[in-house]
């Protein structure tokens, strides 16, 4: 890694757009939880948050979560024991900036900005990252933080513009650590 500290990521359920461009709510699903798990553990990307006000949500989470932290799960697959112990549950975007001074990037497949970063110079920019990922039909902007920027569109060849949010951070999280795989 040329000049980055950390890469964090954040899952946000809340302020989000739903396909109608109004500000929406999306579930938690254990796909996500497992998911974001393992493409952050396979890059070495830590911590991995989750952003979502409802309570019942939340215990979703944390139900998933213990299951593999303090079950008998995490006994019989220390690996994924592992990757749960990554992921914080907050109630919004606020709270991880709390957590530390990231540098914040949002992800979209409409950027609103005509200037974005790829994700791979990403790299030599210094300091802590944290790139946010937005479920539904993306994230809702008034509701969020400033951001340092914008990371570029991933752009495929078919008429779709709007990829699951967990192949999304592969690509990105590829993308991003691209030159040190090479290496």
């Amino acid at each position: 890694m040329s000049g980055c500290s950390r890469i964090a990521v954040a899952l946000v359920h809340y302020p989000v757009l739903n396909p109608q461009g109004e500000r929406a709510t999306t579930a938690i699903t254990a796909m996500d939880i497992h998911d974001f798990a393992r493409t952050a553990a396979f890059y070495n990307v830590s911590p991995v948050y989750f952003v979502h006000p409802a309570a019942a949500m939340q215990s979703l989470f944390y139900d998933v979560q213990s299951h593999w932290l303090s079950g008998k799960a995490g006994v019989r697959n220390p690996a994924r024991r592992e990757m749960m112990r990554h992921l914080k549950m907050v109630d919004s975007l606020d709270v991880v900036l709390e957590d530390g001074p990231y540098q914040v990037w949002y992800t979209s497949a409409n950027p609103p900005v005509s200037s974005c970063v790829k994700p791979e110079s990403l790299m030599d920019i210094a300091g802590n990252h944290l790139i946010v990922f937005g479920t539904g039909s993306g994230l809702d902007l008034s509701g969020l933080p400033d951001a340092n920027g914008w990371l570029s569109a991933l752009q495929g060849v078919g008429s779709i513009r709007h990829l699951s949010v967990r192949a999304a951070l592969s690509i990105y999280l590829d993308r991003l650590y691209r030159s040190d795989l090479e290496a």
